[in-house]
């Protein structure tokens, strides 16, 4: 096929084909030199690239599980594999990852390795369609060198490639999507099935991934059709040349009609259970700057703005109307399908990042005195990308508990601790008699309360259904700061004392201790009318509760009467 043709063809190629490279090389008047760059730029990122991916292995062994991966090992590893696909009300089923730790399990000895792996395998393969997407689309080393860095050394993509969790490889899906609607029309019509069927199994995998999936294929590819298809040719020829496209939306329109559609209940009740609906313009803006600083997509945006200013009636001017207005759309769905975590908009990272890329290599295309800068450039971008990789990774992680907990167990034993139940989980599943019988020696005798991550007690109600109360305490914290130097856990301490007669207990947090001699009545008040404090400890064995609850409609008379009338068996402790 003809390049040139194709720029003046009304379907253009999305980029500018790579047609030129030695009469660029003939006018920079360094040929040999181009030359030993361009044939050193694949060695050179794939020895970088090994030694990023030594690291992920090495953070695999070494960091403790988080809440998500345990939760997904234990409670979908040994039900059967239909049940993979139906039981979608919690977030933690991301089936693809699921499938993933279920086979590997079976095959590697080491299990943080087992359970983690499918998650590089989505980094690995999202670094190998990057570089080869970038040797096809773009022609300057400095542009693809700057994908990649900007991609790769993201800390959320870096913490998601070594945690268990479907991210990595959606990200991995979505970037395939979109690069296989680039490249659809870089092949003759009658051509093009290869790249259609490319589409479908990215669909897919996108979808099973993490179900927010059929948001990136819808948005992305309706927006790629309306940007790229022949309108004016009429219906014939859109049929012609989309032909293998459309029938691949068909068969991935049947998959999510039969998979989507029927686990619609669930998927709502999850929606339901797990997202964050908008009141306001302002909370809603907030939720959007928030996201996209947490991706890193606020620092890409501005990029694809001016990328789509300054090559405006350019073939590269659609990439980035595409990309930029995919990752917008993408924020705007939340309004519809209420907002999530800032994850969940990850996968468009890798293509509007690329995007800016295209932008950037039709830039030194232009400029010869860019060109000349472009390895400073580059160097420039990979310096501060090494610099902010670490920090984001560790913002997207979850704190090390194990570590936070070696900390707590140096406390002075007067210090009681309501753990996140988050963090319990994960407590109780790796230090579980550890972690018992330092927070049972806390109930002894409590004088300060401990609150980590939220500054807020988490009582759970054991009714049917359990419901998690969040009480907050009014009152003014002793102490705050970070439990753990290096970790991002906050901490407030508080003091507690005892009822004192008369008082008024509204807009206050009550605390009651208790132990197994208090009458069976007792009990049941306590269990109807509180929430129970580090609930995952207890059993019906449990020697020690601490029930917690809002001072509202109590009067402490009458809790000092129950104190009286309990002998012993419990006494009450109000946060101030």
């Amino acid at each position: 096929m003809n390049h040139d043709q194709t720029l003046t063809d009304p379907s253009p190629d999305p980029v500018s084909p790579p047609v030129a490279e030695a009469q660029v090389r003939e006018k920079s008047g360094r040929p040999r030199q181009t030359a030993r760059r361009r044939d050193l730029f694949v060695p050179i990122c794939l020895v970088l690239f090994a030694l990023l991916a030594a690291v992920r292995i090495l953070n695999i062994w070494s960091n403790t599980p988080e809440y998500d991966e345990i939760w997904t090992v234990q409670h979908y590893t040994s039900i059967p594999i239909r049940e993979v696909f139906t039981d979608v009300a919690t977030p933690n089923n991301h089936v693809l990852n699921t499938l993933g730790i279920r086979f590997f399990l079976n095959l590697i000895p080491h299990q943080n390795l087992a359970v983690r792996l499918t998650a590089l395998l989505g980094f690995c393969g999202l670094f190998c369609l990057l570089l080869r997407a970038s040797l096809l689309l773009l022609k300057h080393n400095a542009a693809r060198g700057g994908v990649l860095a900007v991609v790769l050394l993201n800390g959320m993509i870096l913490h998601y490639a070594e945690t268990a969790r479907g991210y990595s490889p959606q990200a991995f899906f979505v970037f395939g999507l979109f690069f296989s609607l680039l490249c659809y029309q870089l092949r003759p019509p009658e051509n093009r099935a290869f790249n259609a069927v490319m589409w479908l199994l990215c669909a897919l995998g996108a979808c099973l991934s993490v179900s927010s999936g059929a948001l990136y294929v819808v948005i992305l590819t309706g927006l790629w059709g309306l940007l790229y298809a022949p309108f004016r040719g009429g219906v014939k020829k859109i049929w012609d040349e989309y032909r293998p496209m459309i029938l691949a939306g068909l068969l991935w329109s049947a998959f999510v009609l039969a998979w989507y559609g029927g686990n619609y209940s669930r998927f709502e009740e999850g929606r339901a259970m797990f997202g964050e609906s908008f009141h306001t313009p302002a909370q809603y803006l907030t939720y959007c700057f928030e996201s996209a600083r947490d991706t890193g997509l606020l620092w890409v945006l501005p990029f694809l703005a001016l990328g789509c200013i300054l090559l405006r009636g350019s073939p590269q001017w659609r990439i980035c109307v595409l990309t930029g207005g995919a990752a917008l759309l993408m924020f705007a769905s939340a309004l519809l399908t209420k907002g999530g975590p800032p994850r969940i908009y990850l996968a468009m990272f890798a293509p509007a990042v690329f995007g800016v890329g295209v932008a950037a290599d039709e830039l030194l295309a232009c400029n010869g005195k860019l060109r000349r800068f472009s390895v400073w450039i580059l160097l420039a971008l990979a310096i501060v990308c090494v610099c902010f990789s670490d920090k984001m990774r560790k913002r997207a992680a979850d704190p090390d508990m194990v570590l936070v907990f070696s900390e707590i167990a140096e406390l002075d034993p007067h210090v009681f601790v309501s753990y996140r139940a988050t963090d319990l989980y994960v407590l109780r599943t790796l230090l579980k008699n550890a972690v018992e019988k330092d927070t049972f020696d806390r109930l002894a005798e409590p004088r300060m309360l401990l609150l980590l991550h939220d500054n807020f007690i988490s009582a759970v109600h054991v009714g049917d259904p359990p419901v998690e109360e969040l009480v907050a305490p009014g009152a003014a914290p002793a102490e705050e700061g970070y439990a753990v130097p290096g970790e991002d856990v906050r901490f407030w301490l508080y003091r507690l004392r005892p009822l004192t007669p008369g008082e008024t207990l509204a807009g206050k947090a009550v605390l009651c201790f208790s132990n197994d001699a208090i009458p069976d009545d007792m009990k049941r008040w306590l269990v109807d009318n509180c929430g129970i404090v580090n609930s995952m400890l207890v059993s019906p064995e449990t020697p020690h509760i601490c029930y917690g609850f809002p001072g509202a409609d109590l009067t402490a008379d009458m809790l000092l009467e129950m104190e009286e009338a309990s002998n012993g068996g419990l006494f009450f402790r109000v946060v101030f």
